[in-house]
């Protein structure tokens, strides 16, 4: 049966429009002084909410906020510092900032201060230091302090080592679900510390991490089928797990594929209608150049040629206005699929993808970005804000 496609001309597509923040009013407040107005705006900015994602303005405003007294504020900016996105990358300006926010008792302030100094200091003090502000947080609900907590009373770093109270930390993170104690706790339960060892319960353990895509714990599990511990004894599962454990989680294996635009019919399959598809994108229209672009990408059957030619189709639909063809050609840039490999160039995509209404960048960004240095990051949002301002002139 012949599928029936979708018209790409009846599509409504997201093209190129202003940003969805209505800048007059929020401005003019953030510009008057107002703290909700500055801590708003700086966060779209953070997140690419309605602008183009800039953390170098979403730093500006956070310093306006913090310097008028919000420890939110501050403690966003001193996490911009640490990482050294959209400001240079300065320590002690990091934690003077965090500490700043810290002061408000707030349990996600204690935890990034803890682990910024945990990370970027050596002294035993500092780390004796990190742990006293885990347990503040841990105490007040943050999960992540207790396992972090855990972790420096397993290995004796900053507190005295105590296997036991490790294990109680991570058996209460672990009661809540969280991946990291789970895979922790399993590895307490194999070597025995602070818990009477239980391979079976390791595993148990490990599957649940696993199941949430933890890639340490596929890893882990790995160990216990080669060696049959808590399992029974399978080469092939263990090489499986192994695997597995190498590629990272699911997520981190689909930010390798092109994305669908699921407002579409499925691409079709017979003659007819493949060149039918084919005399639209010929035609310029953008949802046909993405089809069309997508099922030669997507082809199992590796053609470089091809892949050239898919990937200045998709670049046209991209630079049409049509968000899911952004994110495409963000994806080959980082692949090196049809284009020459360039991280900055896959980054500045994502951006304007996201600034375009494409929903499923923050995966995607998650994923690459930890591929990539700051400046790089840094660059890319300035070429896509760039590139957007180019499209509005166009536009107006």
């Amino acid at each position: 049966m012949r599928r029936r496609l979708l018209c790409p001309l009846a599509l409504a597509l997201a093209l190129v429009t202003a940003p969805a923040l209505a800048q007059g009013d929020l401005r003019a407040a953030a510009e008057a002084g107002d703290l909700t107005a500055q801590l708003t705006l700086a966060e779209r900015f953070e997140n690419g909410d309605g602008v183009v994602q800039n953390f170098a303005r979403a730093a500006q405003w956070y310093d306006r906020a913090a310097e008028a007294g919000s420890r939110e504020a501050a403690n966003r900016l001193g996490r911009l510092y640490h990482a050294g996105l959209g400001v240079p990358r300065d320590i002690p300006r990091a934690i003077a900032l965090l500490e700043r926010a810290a002061e408000s008792g707030t349990a996600e302030h204690l935890y990034d201060l803890a682990l910024v100094i945990e990370t970027t200091q050596t002294d035993e003090a500092e780390l004796t230091r990190a742990a006293g502000l885990y347990r503040r947080a841990a105490e007040a609900g943050n999960l992540d302090a207790a396992v972090s907590l855990g972790v420096l009373l397993q290995n004796g770093k900053g507190v005295a080592q105590d296997f036991a109270e490790a294990a109680a930390l991570y058996q209460g993170a672990a009661d809540a679900g969280h991946a990291r104690a789970l895979n922790n706790l399993g590895l307490l339960y194999v070597r025995g510390n602070g818990v009477a060892q239980n391979y079976d319960r390791a595993a148990t353990l490990f599957q649940a991490a696993a199941d949430k895509g933890l890639p340490e714990a596929l890893t882990n599990l790995g160990v216990l089928y080669e060696n049959g511990f808590g399992v029974p004894q399978s080469d092939e599962l263990a090489a499986s797990y192994y695997r597995r454990g190498g590629q990272g989680d699911a997520g981190a294996r689909q930010a390798q594929h092109l994305v669908y635009d699921a407002r579409l019919a499925p691409p079709p399959d017979d003659a007819d209608a493949l060149k039918a598809l084919e005399k639209a994108a010929l035609a310029g229209d953008p949802v046909a150049e993405f089809l069309v672009a997508y099922l030669v990408l997507e082809d199992d059957l590796r053609d470089p040629r091809r892949d050239v030619r898919a990937a200045l189709m998709m670049r046209r639909a991209a630079e049409a206005g049509y968000a899911p063809a952004m994110a495409n050609v963000a994806l080959l840039y980082f692949r090196g699929l049809g284009v020459p490999q360039d991280y900055v160039l896959g980054q500045m995509w994502l951006v304007l993808a996201g600034t375009s209404g494409f929903d499923g960048t923050a995966g995607l960004t998650a994923y690459w970005s930890a591929k990539m240095t700051a400046d790089q990051i840094n660059d890319a949002q300035a070429r896509a804000e760039a590139k957007w301002a180019s499209w509005q002139n166009v536009v107006q």
